[in-house]
Formats: structure tokens, sequence, C-alpha cells
């Protein structure tokens, strides 16, 4: 029983000579340049100079989410201080000491906020529109982190190389906060008095 459809003429549909190269995509290990793909078709790197733009710009946007980290702890920080600047509680009862410009002497720091007062711990919330700043830096922060996961998929050797160099030069340039604490006075920093 003959349809009628004739399907010697559907053979040639899935290629043509007007749409150029095609996209380069492994899920396996590569070191592919041209002709490579990333995200969507649009990113179709055509020539080796663009590759390395690729290359570069990876790098710096593992860079940047390091910084906006960091901005994201300074922000903390600063509503943190600026809610014990105007508490009732001085800063002798809390156990944080300032420094002129009203910051910690010591890098990375946080103020506490479970300090004690006649009335028992001391809580602070932010308020709605520093959440919603703090909102925006963390979905900001989360959506370039899922896009350097995306490109990270395509197991192409110089981006995962890019994603691992530029995440550790953005640690080592913005992390240095995260692993500090008081220390009295003339402990561990060398001065005798």
């Amino acid at each position: 029983m003959d349809m009628g459809n004739d399907h010697s003429s559907m053979a040639g549909m899935g290629s043509s000579a007007a749409a150029g190269p095609a996209c380069k995509i492994s899920m396996l290990w590569n070191w592919n340049t041209v002709d490579s793909c990333f995200i969507a078709k649009s990113w179709h790197v055509r020539s080796k100079g663009g590759f390395a733009g690729s290359v570069l710009g990876v790098f710096f946007l593992c860079i940047a989410i390091e910084a906006l980290r960091r901005g994201m702890r300074e922000y903390d920080r600063w509503i943190v201080r600026r809610a014990l600047a105007s508490s009732p509680l001085s800063s002798a009862q809390t156990g944080v000491e300032a420094n002129k410009d009203g910051g910690d002497d010591t890098p990375g720091a946080a103020p506490s906020l479970s300090a004690t007062s006649p009335c028992g711990p001391v809580k602070y919330t932010p308020g709605w529109f520093q959440h919603l700043n703090r909102s925006l830096a963390y979905g900001s922060q989360f959506t370039a982190s899922f896009l350097v996961m995306l490109l990270g998929m395509y197991y192409n050797g110089y981006i995962l190389f890019a994603i691992f160099l530029g995440h550790s030069v953005g640690y080592m340039a913005f992390g240095r906060d995260t692993c500090g604490a008081l220390v009295p006075e003339g402990t561990g920093s060398g001065h005798c008095c």
C-alpha cells in the first residue's frame, strides 16, 4: 500500500551549505577552539581570537563572582555595624571594638549581635530594603555561578582552567576576610605593647 509519500527529497534536509560550520559540542574532555559553542547557538566561537576572548571572559567572570561575594559580606558587616551603632547597647556591652571610622580592627571580623543585655540576647534582622539589596546580590551571584557551572559541563580544557584559575585568583584577591578573629592587643601581632 503506497501512501504517495516520496522520502527521497528529505534526505538532505538536516544539513545546508548556507548554514556554515557546525558547533563542536563534546561531553568528553576536549581542547576544541574554533567552532566551539557554549550555552547557546549565539555563542559560536568562529576564530581563535574569539575563543581567547571567551576564555578571558570566563576567567574575569569568575573573579567578578568572588568580588561580588566579598561585596555581599562587606554589606552584611556594614548593616551589622550600623545596627550596633544605633543600638542602645554600647560597644563595650556587645564586645565589639571599633576603630575611628566605625569599622573593626580585624579584617573580616564580623561584630557579634548575640550580645547580652539585661533583657536577654539581642537579635537583629535587616530591614526590607536591606534584605532586597542582599537578595538581588545573592541572585546575581547565584546566576553567574550557575552559568559558570554550565560552561564547565562542556569539558573544554581551556574553559575549565579559566574557571579554576579565575576562582583561585578571585579568592586570593577577595577572600582574605573570611579567616579572621578578634585578637587581644599585643598577642600575635609581634608588638609588645
